[in-house]
């Protein structure tokens, strides 16, 4: 689905900013002359603008003049600074805000912006390649119809799920925010542990790889849980059970839920600096 006649602004050209302007324009949700981009490292956005071909703005303030909807993709330690310079533009246009910076809750995106309609998100590095979730949340100012466009810019990054409270949002960023890293972690031990038998390195590779993708897509066609098809697999006395115990041993589920939990931790923390 298309927006027409809107023109994006986007604050902030890493890596999710860059995914952003990409799946927007292959999505064919915007076209490249209804973006326009800004960062305060310019040669950061005069990059962007010129791989994707869309406009770019040296001024954050004249970004916000020229822009129907606002989207903050900045790390949440520069937000203080970037509102200060902004504040007035987007207080005097109560332009609608889409932010994806961790930590940075709703009420204090209005306060530090003077703006009122203000959408939380929390997506993810699939976003890449159009597989991402994105949890999110608006503030009771966004009208419907504003709703909708966040739900279309977000469905061009993969899955979309509004969340009922704020609080959620928090814990999406240690669960499927971060979710990515301890996939790729678990992989790289998947490896660790295939060639410390001896296997080539190029099957350990494919092995992992292929054993991850169908386990996923098995849950995703028979919609059982987990812990059932696990037993499944687990056959009494077999190499699965002698696996399995050893994980058990050594409270590999406890160590798994107090990482979780420290990613949480991080984001209540990150959401404490910016007052």
């Amino acid at each position: 689905m298309k927006l027409k006649n809107i023109k994006i602004g986007l604050i902030g050209c890493g890596t999710m900013g860059g995914i952003i302007v990409q799946k927007l324009l292959s999505e064919g949700v915007v076209s490249k002359s209804q973006i326009v981009v800004n960062d305060k490292v310019f040669e950061k956005a005069r990059a962007m603008a010129s791989l994707r071909k869309v406009g770019m703005s040296k001024d954050a303030k004249a970004l916000v003049e020229k822009s129907d909807i606002l989207v903050l993709a900045v790390k949440p330690q520069d937000f203080k600074d970037l509102a200060k310079e902004i504040a007035p533009y987007t207080g005097k246009k109560r332009i609608p805000v889409i932010s994806i910076m961790a930590g940075v809750e709703i009420k204090t995106i209005r306060k530090f912006l003077l703006c009122e309609a203000v959408a939380r998100v929390m997506p993810n590095m699939a976003s890449r390649i159009g597989k991402g979730v994105s949890v999110w949340l608006s503030s009771p100012a966004f009208t419907q119809s504003g709703k909708r466009q966040v739900e279309i810019i977000l469905r061009s990054l993969g899955v979309a799920i509004e969340a009922r409270k704020e609080k959620y949002i928090d814990m999406a960023t240690a669960v499927s925010g971060s979710g990515p890293a301890y996939v790729f972690l678990f992989q790289e031990l998947f490896l660790k542990a295939a060639k410390s038998l001896g296997m080539p390195k190029d099957l350990a590779e494919k092995l992992s790889l292929e054993t991850i993708r169908g386990a996923v897509s098995l849950q995703e066609e028979t919609k059982e849980s987990p812990d059932v098809l696990r037993k499944k697999v687990t056959s009494k006395g077999g190499t699965t059970e002698r696996a399995i115990k050893v994980f058990q041993a050594r409270r590999s589920a406890e160590t798994f839920c107090s990482a979780v939990e420290e990613a949480f931790k991080r984001s209540q923390q990150l959401k404490k600096t910016i007052k």
